[in-house]
């Protein structure tokens, strides 16, 4: 009787207890920049001020114009540079810039778990080549992840539970495609991690940072 009484009492208190709280990080997201402005061949605006795919107001102190586009990072970038066509719209190079971020990233994910368990899967050849959402072409040589909810541009060291092997991918795409997963990985990623003969593997990914 005074047992039952107990595990009553004790699965009352569980009941009523806060669950485990989960630390999040946040993506960086400044709203204003003001920075120089270049013109660069092609249809595609890039700055690494912002997260890759971030939808921007880039208005020219100069004329007081001013164009909104999809901004990309690309190494060497310095401060703005935007399709050749404004020209006529922000004038001449360089011209002073003023970055309003409307979107942050590709669509607007700012939150990161600072750890995610779960399954991963892997994607190779088929998708080889082709652009991502984050503003390059998929490697599948490349340490690279697709996640569904963490902004383009995180950091992830991943260690595969079954054989304890680590991994730092960047996320530059959107998936896995499959319910039940948490992680794509590229084929470069998966053989590191020793799973490219299970497929499906249960993993921890610890966030290194949190979009861009």
């Amino acid at each position: 009787m005074l047992l039952g009484v107990l595990l009553t009492f004790l699965m009352l208190i569980s009941a009523c207890a806060p669950p485990l709280s989960t630390s999040y990080l946040t993506a960086s997201c400044p709203n204003v920049v003001e920075t120089r402005g270049y013109y660069c061949d092609g249809d595609r605006a890039y700055t690494n001020l912002v997260p890759s795919g971030s939808r921007v107001r880039i208005r020219s102190l100069d004329t007081g114009k001013s164009i909104t586009i999809a901004t990309y990072r690309r190494d060497g970038t310095e401060g703005v540079c935007v399709p050749s066509r404004f020209k006529n719209l922000l004038g001449e190079e360089p011209f002073r810039a003023r970055l309003e971020l409307e979107r942050c990233g590709f669509d607007g994910k700012t939150i990161c778990p600072e750890v995610i368990r779960g399954l991963a899967s892997w994607y190779g050849d088929p998708y080889h080549g082709r652009d991502t959402p984050y503003g390059v072409r998929y490697d599948m040589e490349g340490m690279y992840a697709a996640s569904r909810d963490l902004p383009l541009g995180s950091l992830l060291r991943v260690k595969n539970l079954k054989n304890g092997r680590e991994v730092t991918v960047k996320v530059i795409d959107r998936g896995p495609q499959r319910p039940g997963r948490v992680l794509d990985l590229s084929y470069g990623a998966a053989k590191r991690l020793d799973m490219l003969r299970d497929g499906v593997v249960e993993v921890e990914a610890k966030v290194i940072r949190c979009g861009e």
